[in-house]
């Protein structure tokens, strides 16, 4: 496909022209419109530019949601920069080696992640430090930004297949890697979502994270380029969540399927007007039947969707009608995204066959950053290959049966248990580990940890997780763990996972 070389900046600039006072971000008491958007951004882009920035530096954003976040995305990817979106839950060992893996310039954070900030900096002091008030008040942020030049921001010549995000993503190996993604990679998942259907009155609550793609890509941004309004909760709550959306109108949202079931498990959830929402969008796990069908009778309606940090992330989604008509699938192949089922040699599998699922599309990302070897064993002539098994049924119709890797989905969070296993094994009292998932009502998988106490030492349950509570993020922290003599593993010593399952 032939380069396009458009710079995503360019869509703030030229909405402030098209659509001027309407209101681009909302978050709190803050609400900015199109045209101040662009006032930031230029400010912003400005005074990163007389800091030295120049195209390629890379800016960490250590921030909740929040119009402070969209616009410095946006005054990133007009100047050339890349913005490195930060995962807030995780634990510092994990921040660190991302820091230290992109090597940011400049980091941007708000005031409630101030320790971590400072210790980050400290591993890297030539890392500059700008703190951000939550509530958008009085801060080195706010005054960085006013002494920059409301000057047009957009840098001609960046663009297209140019880089715009390091999105980071856990590795199988239990270290993070950082997706690359474009100025084109972002604008074809715009288009993508079209064909799902938004429009410039659409008004979208936000809630999930912007460092997950499907905050900021399957969620923000494909709204800021057609010019549609953005609510934007700096975390999500159920309350919250349901007063907002009838008092901001809300049209539509994107969420994981546990987002749904707290709110419809909430009490205000049957008295409050939705009647504004045309359609709730869902990732990141499956949908039940019964959620669908719940929804279903009050007249909301649920699109599934299927995608990944390197597909930016959309890759599969639905029409009007079909969730409920094809629940248990991830809908079809959205507008120029083209997939296929593989075995394990290459070979195209026929319909109702499982195989490895691989993606081809404009929005395939550009590679991992720094990571020439893995980005050549997941790309290959031009093909994605996700380490996800499905099948594609007579419609066209894509179902996840099983996962080549061995990550388990908990609330939507990517979790993988090498990285759990890595984590324990350093614990002087453990001699195996094995992390596998177990199926949870609430969060859909959580995982559990098998352990195997090394001779003459001691060890408790409750010890392990706190060691994991002080070094992961809360999500991969086991539930559940369970002590054992011994671990089943194959002649070769490799851990035999289905074993280690059925013990569940």
């Amino acid at each position: 496909m032939a380069r396009l070389d458009i710079n995503i900046g360019h869509w703030v600039r030229k909405n402030a022209q098209i659509y001027g006072d309407k209101a681009a971000l909302k978050s709190g008491a803050r609400s900015l419109s199109y045209r101040q958007l662009a006032e930031r951004m230029n400010r912003l882009a400005s005074s990163m530019r007389k800091m030295g920035l120049q195209k390629g530096d890379r800016v960490a954003l250590y921030l909740l949601n929040g119009v402070d976040y969209v616009e410095a995305v946006f005054a990133c990817s007009a100047m050339g920069l890349l913005a490195v979106p930060l995962n807030w839950r995780l634990g510092f060992p994990e921040m660190s080696f991302i820091s230290k893996d992109c090597e940011p310039t400049l980091m941007l954070y708000h005031r409630c992640f101030s320790e971590k900030a400072k210790r980050l900096q400290d591993e890297r002091p030539e890392m500059t430090l700008l703190e951000l008030a939550e509530d958008g008040g009085a801060s080195s942020y706010e005054t960085f930004l006013a002494q920059g030049e409301n000057v047009d921001a957009v840098d001609p010549t960046v663009g297209g297949d140019d880089a715009h995000l390091i999105m980071y993503t856990a590795g199988t190996t239990g270290d993070p890697k950082g997706v690359v993604l474009t100025h084109a990679n972002c604008f074809w998942q715009s288009v993508n979502g079209w064909s799902l259907g938004a429009g410039p009155d659409t008004v979208a609550l936000c809630i999930l994270p912007l460092f997950h793609v499907g905050g900021l890509n399957g969620s923000v941004t494909p709204m800021i380029h057609i010019g549609a309004t953005c609510v934007l909760p700096p975390k999500f709550d159920v309350v919250d969540t349901l007063e907002l959306v009838e008092r901001e109108r809300v049209t539509g949202m994107v969420a994981v399927p546990a987002v749904y079931q707290m709110l419809y498990d909430h009490p205000r959830f049957a008295s409050t007007d939705l009647s504004t929402c045309r359609v709730f969008l869902s990732g990141g796990a499956p949908l039940s039947y019964d959620l669908i069908r719940k929804f279903h009778e009050r007249g909301l309606e649920f699109r599934q969707g299927y995608g990944l940090t390197e597909t930016s992330p959309g890759a599969t989604g639905m029409g009007p009608g079909e969730c409920l008509n094809k629940a248990g699938t991830a809908g079809r192949p959205v507008l120029y995204v083209d997939i296929r089922i593989v075995d394990d040699a290459g070979q195209e599998l026929p319909t109702g066959e499982s195989g490895e699922v691989i993606i081809r599309g404009p929005n395939v990302m550009k590679g991992y950053w720094k990571r020439p070897e893995e980005t050549a064993k997941a790309i290959r002539d031009g093909w994605f290959y996700s380490g996800d098994i499905g099948f594609l049924d007579e419609d066209g119709y894509l179902t996840l049966v099983d996962r080549k890797k061995d990550m388990i989905i908990s609330g939507g969070e990517n979790v993988y248990p090498a990285e759990i296993e890595k984590l324990l094994a350093g614990m002087p009292a453990v001699a195996d580990v094995a992390v596998v998932g177990k199926s949870d009502p609430k969060w859909g998988e959580v995982p559990v940890a098998f352990v195997v106490c090394r001779e003459g030492m001691s060890l408790q349950a409750d010890e392990v997780v706190r060691y994991c509570d002080e070094h992961l993020a809360r999500y991969k922290v086991p539930r559940d763990v369970r002590l054992i003599s011994a671990l089943p593993r194959n002649a070769a010593g490799k851990l035999i996972k289905a074993e280690i399952k059925k013990l569940l």
